[in-house]
């Protein structure tokens, strides 16, 4: 009996990590941590959805649009990296 127990806690702890690790990276793009959590944990390739997918929203800390080309780029850039225009870096705080 406690041989089985081990491979069966493995069987329902790999789907949750999965569920967990989708909802965050959703959550930082500002996506829906609980629809994108469902969907890694049932189907794992939905983190490397939600990975290379931009992000719908501005989330502060995370990502936010270049003023001039509205690329998305990281939060703290200095520089958009597609049309090298020059940002305002946001306030530290």
């Amino acid at each position: 009996m406690e041989g089985i127990a081990k491979p069966a806690l493995l069987i329902f702890l790999v789907p949750v990590i999965f569920g967990v690790i989708g909802g965050v990276l959703a959550a930082n793009r500002g996506r829906n941590f609980v629809l994108w959590g469902i969907l890694s944990l049932l189907l794992p390739i939905c983190i490397l959805i939600v990975w290379f997918e931009k992000p719908v929203k501005e989330v502060e800390g995370k990502f936010r649009k270049c003023s001039t080309c509205g690329d998305w780029l990281k939060w703290r850039e200095p520089v958009c990296p597609s049309c090298q225009a020059p940002q305002t870096l946001p306030p530290s705080g």
